[in-house]
Order: structure tokens, then C-alpha cells, then sequence
């Protein structure tokens, strides 16, 4: 009995020796250059093209980040007989306007980004007003119409002078986006739109530089 306990201890010993030693043969051939990449995080570089980040700017194409209602006053007159008769015309009309930035002007050289890929500075094209328009909906509370119009008494009405009039109401409106400010308001609009786009995009931080000023 005790023979055979001593003979059990024996063969255990040397299942547990050669164990022992098939591991350190193992251990002996890992080439430790394989394990360091595994330890030490990679070090390339992020880049990120330019070109990407036009294309997906220019995917906004116009982008309309401001609008602002005006109305106005036109009075237009028209010779008809010699300078006897006129035929006169007040027009009051309301329009809409908006504002924004062309994207598709941009370039990859309005575009910069930091060796880190964290920064990006962006050359937005300068704000511009993309329409301007009058509007003819008579349910609606500002409207366009003739106010008051001659009486020509047998000489008929032209629509040449009422569309002379409607042009010269939406170059007044126009102005007087311009000078209320719209297009400053279109460009800190595109920025904030833009700003968000890129940042969700991986960007930490965003820059903007209007040198067309």
C-alpha cells in the first residue's frame, strides 16, 4: 500500500515537472518585439484629408441661415401723352430676404487642419443675399398691392409700370436687409451650423477666418 502512494507521488512529480518545463520552453520562444506593439498604444498620426471635409461642406450647398420681412413704399409714374398726361402708381409692398453663404465656393485652400486632426480652421465665403422676393398672399398680414393708382380716365392701365414698380420695391428691401444687418446675422448663423457639423464630425475645436472684409 504504502509502495503504491510512494509510486502515485512519483508520477505526479513528473507530470507536474514536465508541465513546468513545456511552459518555460513556450516562454522561451515568444520574440518579445511581438509583445511590446500589444503593450504600447500606436503612435500614426491622424490625418485627415481637406478634400473630405469641402466635399461634405459643399454638400450644404446655399445655405440660407438668416431671413427678415420688410416693407416698403414705391411710387412709379409714367408719361403717356407728351408730358400732359401721367399715369402714376403707389405701390405698397412687403418681401422677404434671405441670407447666406455659398459653400460650394469653397476650396481646399480654405481649409486647414492641425497635425493632430483636433483643430480646423475654415475660410467661409462672404455672407451674400441668396433671394428676395414679394409676397402676393392677400390672407397674409404683410401683402403686396397697388395702394392707389391714377385715374387715367379712357386710357387704359399698363403692367409695365406696376412691374417697374415691384422691381424697384425689391431692390428697396434688399437694401434694407443689407443695412439692418442681415448679412452679419447670416454669417455668425453659418458659423454656429458649421461649427456643430464639425465637431460631430471629430473635430475638437473650430476656427473661422473672414478676411474678405
Amino acid at each position: 500500500m504504502v509502495a503504491l502512494v510512494v509510486l502515485g507521488l512519483i508520477a505526479s512529480a513528473v507530470i507536474v515537472s514536465s508541465a513546468l518545463r513545456a511552459t518555460a520552453e513556450r516562454v522561451a520562444q515568444v520574440n518579445p518585439l511581438r509583445i511590446l506593439p500589444t503593450l504600447v498604444a500606436a503612435t500614426t498620426p491622424t490625418i485627415t484629408p481637406r478634400g473630405s471635409v469641402v466635399m461634405q461642406l459643399r454638400t450644404l450647398s446655399e445655405l440660407a441661415t438668416a431671413q427678415t420681412v420688410v416693407a416698403t413704399v414705391v411710387e412709379a409714374e409714367k408719361a403717356r401723352v407728351g408730358n400732359l398726361v401721367y399715369e402714376r402708381l403707389l405701390l405698397v409692398a412687403c418681401g422677404r430676404v434671405k441670407a447666406g453663404v455659398r459653400l460650394e465656393e469653397l476650396s481646399e485652400d480654405d481649409i486647414a487642419i492641425s497635425e493632430d486632426g483636433t483643430t480646423i480652421r475654415v475660410r467661409l465665403p462672404q455672407p451674400v443675399l441668396l433671394d428676395a422676393y414679394l409676397i402676393d398672399d392677400a390672407s397674409q398680414r404683410c401683402t403686396t398691392r397697388v395702394y392707389d393708382r391714377t385715374n387715367l380716365l379712357i386710357l387704359p392701365e399698363t403692367k409695365e409700370l406696376e412691374s417697374q414698380a415691384r422691381e424697384k420695391a425689391i431692390e428697396a428691401i434688399q437694401q434694407v436687409a443689407i443695412d439692418t444687418g442681415l448679412l452679419e446675422e447670416a454669417e455668425r448663423n453659418a458659423q454656429v451650423a458649421i461649427e456643430r457639423m464639425l465637431l460631430r464630425a471629430g473635430f475638437a475645436r473650430v476656427e473661422f477666418i473672414a478676411d474678405w472684409r
